[in-house]
């Protein structure tokens, strides 16, 4: 199986080109996730289309949060904690934290309207690249950094051609050993 977590811009190419990732990356080949970083990005998007399309593609795909144990921040309300408690979030590996700690200097204390803080989604993403593919539309800022510095997969659905269908363009640029 292919780990696959998706950046929320990717959500944009995906919706204008009218895929379904029931078809497009079907399980068990694809294991689609989203990280509970996405979950805040998708909340306060605008575009009632394009929310409702990823909101039935994450119903439709049964696509899970995937999020990180952890204890919650004591300057956060309960509803916009990163990570989970006992028996919801699962334990970062020692990559994961390696490379959260190496990237935390990145997100900045701006909080976005998504009520994150800056790169706070990339980072989060970024860490995933040990064990996953991430599949994103931008690849300039921190997730095209971490291509070359951790040896991530970063797929650009900006570069997918026409008329190819997107489950073989993933597996083009899969991760070794998957």
């Amino acid at each position: 199986m292919i780990s696959v977590f998706v950046d929320n811009n990717a959500w944009d190419i995906l919706y204008r080109r009218g895929v379904d990732l029931l078809t497009a990356l079907p399980s068990p080949d694809f294991g689609l996730a989203i990280t509970r970083e996405a979950e805040f990005e998708i909340a306060s998007i605008p575009d009632q289309d394009l929310l409702a399309y990823i909101r039935s593609s994450i119903s439709s795909r049964q696509i899970p949060t995937d999020t990180y144990f952890g204890f919650g921040a004591p300057g956060l309300p309960p509803d916009q904690q990163r990570v989970a408690g006992f028996n919801r979030g699962r334990y970062a590996s020692r990559a994961e934290t390696t490379i959260l700690a190496a990237e935390a200097q990145r997100i900045k204390p701006t909080k976005r309207p998504t009520g994150l803080f800056k790169n706070e989604a990339d980072v989060s993403l970024a860490a995933r690249s040990v064990h996953s593919i991430l599949l994103t539309s931008d690849k300039k800022g921190l997730l095209g950094q971490i291509e070359a510095k951790y040896g991530a997969t970063v797929v650009d659905l900006s570069n997918w051609p026409q008329g190819l269908p997107l489950g073989d363009f993933v597996r083009s640029h899969s991760l070794k050993g998957n």
